[in-house]
């Protein structure tokens, strides 16, 4: 079987050639759902939160490749941002998407670009959203947060003061007024992400419209529900149509990669290789093992002819790290490495020059090392 879970979320979908199940609750993490679920696992990606993608991040995806490839044996395709996910959960996504994240504490918002049966990140910016009053989506009487009355009266509530003291829900004793107050800080955390990620990451204010006319923009989290999300994103995009998402868009995303009808390869930005002495013939010379390919995926083992790379290190020597990266050699702050035997591996770090990972051969805690920023070129 195939499977996409996302973690934060904890559901997992799992599917077979003959379609899609059910998603099904995974609460306590891939390693406890995939050692009981009794089949073969062909093809596994996990959709992880978009924070983790940057050079802290590392050490929480460091921890679930140790679980499923050590413990487990599984094969681990990819890990990858939520956001990508839940793009790769629309039918024949093309063009550029907005995904959208509203939370009562923090805003992000992530820009995907579609092209053929690939889904790329291009940025994405988060935002802090505190003073949220939670207080008016109490659901009353069984009713959702999100109705046409709601919406409609909001929207009179934003443009004619008259309308504020006018209670959104029936019987409720909440007022429009309240609603746009307690959501206020959400909705200026979500303006400043949408302007943020289009001025750094995206061609402007106005994507381009995918050819297919699917919708561009993607809602989802715990305000997602909210009578005013849809409405603020509309008006911050300039007018672009937005939708909210399933609870499990990013799990059944996750599958989709995971069989192969979309592909999301964590791609490199830099070319990256690791300066160091083989023996050949009796005589130490140096020599570069390659790291990352700048547009090639980035594996999370460094491997040469199908086998894993390792490096040496001496009982008397303390090793330097250096690396090539943009024609430039760049020396690292050293970490404190035990003699042995090690395994590398990488892993992406936003628009730095990625994580190395010195993985010890017969086991125990690998020691992460951001390579930091690139100086000079960024393809050498």
């Amino acid at each position: 079987m195939f499977v996409g879970m996302d973690v934060e979320a904890g559901v997992a979908v799992t599917g077979t050639a003959d379609g899609d199940r059910t998603p099904e609750p995974a609460l306590y993490g891939p390693g406890q759902y995939l050692g009981r679920a009794g089949e073969r696992v062909e093809g596994l990606v996990l959709a992880l939160p978009d924070q983790w993608f940057d050079a802290a991040g590392a050490q929480r995806r460091e921890a679930l490749y140790a679980e499923l490839t050590g413990a487990l044996s599984l094969p681990l395709w990819w890990c990858v941002p939520r956001a990508v996910a839940a793009a790769a959960s629309v039918e024949r996504p093309a063009g550029e998407w907005l995904v959208c994240r509203i939370c009562t504490d923090a805003v992000g918002v992530t820009l995907c670009r579609a092209s053929g049966r690939t889904v790329d990140l291009l940025g994405a910016e988060w935002r802090p959203a505190s003073g949220y009053q939670a207080a008016e989506l109490v659901r009353d009487r069984g009713r959702p947060a999100r109705s046409g009355r709601a919406v409609l009266l909001l929207a009179r509530a934003r443009a004619q003061p008259r309308y504020r003291a006018a209670p959104p829900w029936r019987g409720s004793g909440v007022t429009a007024g309240a609603v746009l107050d307690g959501f206020a800080p959400v909705e200026e955390a979500l303006r400043s992400a949408i302007t943020g990620v289009f001025a750094r990451h995206g061609a402007g204010t106005d994507p381009h419209p995918p050819p297919d006319g699917d919708q561009q923009v993607l809602v989802g989290g715990e305000l997602s529900g909210h009578p005013l999300a849809l409405d603020v994103v509309r008006d911050a995009t300039g007018g672009l149509a937005a939708r909210e998402l399933e609870p499990h868009a990013a799990a059944r995303g996750a599958l989709r990669i995971a069989r192969g009808s979309v592909r999301a390869p964590a791609l490199a930005r830099h070319s990256v290789s690791l300066r160091a002495h083989r023996i050949r013939r009796g005589v130490l010379a140096e020599a570069d093992i390659p790291l990352t390919v700048a547009g090639e995926a980035v594996a999370m083992a460094v491997m040469d002819h199908g086998r894993p790379v390792t490096v040496d290190v001496p009982e008397t020597h303390h090793p330097g790290i250096r690396v090539r990266a943009g024609g430039r050699e760049i020396d690292v702050p050293c970490p404190e490495l035990r003699a042995g035997r090690y395994q590398l591996g990488v892993h992406t770090a936003g628009t730095g020059l990625g994580v190395l990972v010195f993985r010890p051969d017969g086991g125990g805690e690998p020691v992460l090392l951001p390579l930091g920023e690139p100086t000079g070129p960024t393809t050498g």
